[in-house]
Parts: structure tokens; sequence; C-alpha cells
């Protein structure tokens, strides 16, 4: 029985699921309020990137840190997000059933292009903002940057983030269960890409500083 010791490996792959289901509940008792939604993301992004990376943090303890000194700009920022995606949802509402159900095929792809433009950005905001202390306005900058260049990513990202709630959705008897499992796997694996995408940023940043020293020193 020897992987039921506490620090054998089993039980370590154990402990961080458990982890990570703590960060979910946490992040969605934290979004009840709905304006506070951009301060629990970045919380729960700022505890999950750090386990990614092999840091141990207390997630209890890390996470209401986070959620404390981010609150302010991060609820900015959620609050200009959700002004334009209740725009967008008006907008789906008119396509779907009011009077621009009748608008050309090529107009609705259009739409569904800038949507998921625009939740890619606001998502990527999270994610940044837990690893970066920055102005709004170079918060909204990098976001955008970070979503066009990894659209495919993110493509990628918005499924495994919406499919836990469709598939327990789907078997409504398992489904708190099945969201425990799939956003806890998700959580993982979009932690993983944003810290992969933040440590090229920091790496290229890094190659620009020297490329000007250089300009510098042959002036």
């Amino acid at each position: 029985m020897d992987f039921l010791r506490p620090d054998s490996e089993f039980m370590e792959s154990v402990g961080r699921v458990a982890d990570y289901i703590i960060i979910n509940l946490l992040c969605l008792l934290c979004s009840i309020p709905i304006f506070t939604i951009g301060a629990a993301f970045t919380a729960k992004f700022y505890v999950s990137m750090k386990m990614v990376k092999g840091e141990e943090p207390s997630v209890a303890k890390a996470y209401f840190k986070s959620f404390k000194e981010n609150f302010k700009q991060a609820t900015v920022m959620w609050l200009i997000a959700l002004a334009v995606i209740l725009i967008l949802v008006f907008d789906w509402y008119q396509v779907i059933y009011g009077m621009a159900s009748t608008m050309p095929f090529v107009l609705k792809v259009a739409l569904a292009v800038i949507s998921f433009i625009v939740w890619s950005v606001i998502y990527c905001m999270f994610p940044f903002l837990a690893r970066y202390d920055v102005t709004n306005k170079e918060l909204f900058k990098a976001s955008m940057v970070m979503a066009l260049l990894n659209l495919p990513r993110m493509a990628l990202i918005f499924i495994v983030t919406f499919l836990p709630y469709i598939i327990g959705a789907w078997y409504i008897e398992w489904g708190l269960a099945i969201w425990l499992f799939a956003t806890t796997v998700s959580l993982y694996y979009i932690s993983k890409e944003f810290n992969k995408q933040l440590e090229m940023i920091i790496k290229s940043e890094e190659g620009e500083e020297v490329d000007e020293s250089r300009d510098i020193e042959e002036s």
C-alpha cells in the first residue's frame, strides 16, 4: 500500500486534483454576485497557473490574496466587458428572434466571428492580469494581441471551457460530478496553455531589450 502514503506520487496527484476542484468551487462561489466575476476568474488563474508551473501555494489563501489585490482593476475591466457582452447578446437576440432574423448568412457569420474574437480578448484579460501588474490600456492591448495571434488555440479553449456545462446539462443526474471532473481537466489545460503563451511573450520582450541595447552600443 505504498501508493497510499501521503508523499507517494498517487496521493500527490489526488491532492492536486482536489486543489483544482477547490479553485473551481471558489471561483463559482465568488462569481455569484456577477460583478465580481472578473476578480474571481483572475484569482482562479493566479492560483492554477502557479500550480501548473510546479509551485505549491496554499490554494484558498492564494486565491483570496489575488482576489483582493486585483479586485478593483478586474472589476472595472469586467464591467466594461459585460457591457460589450450585453450588446452582443442583444444583437444575437435580434438575429434569432427579432427584426434581424432575415439577415444574410454572411452577416451572421461575421457576427459570430466578432463575438468569438470579443470573447477571446475578454478571456485573455484574466490570466494576463493574474500574472502582470499593468494599466487597463496595456491589459486590453496585450489581451487583444494574445487572442488574435492564437485564434486556433482560443477555439480549443472555448470548447473545453463550455463543454463541461453542456455535458453536465445533458447528463443532469451526474451533472455536478461531470462538471467537477471536466472543469478540473479544462482548468489544467487552459492554465498550461496560458503559461506557455506568457513565457513566449516574456522571451520576446527580453529579446527586444537585447536588440535595443545592441543598437545603443553600436551608436
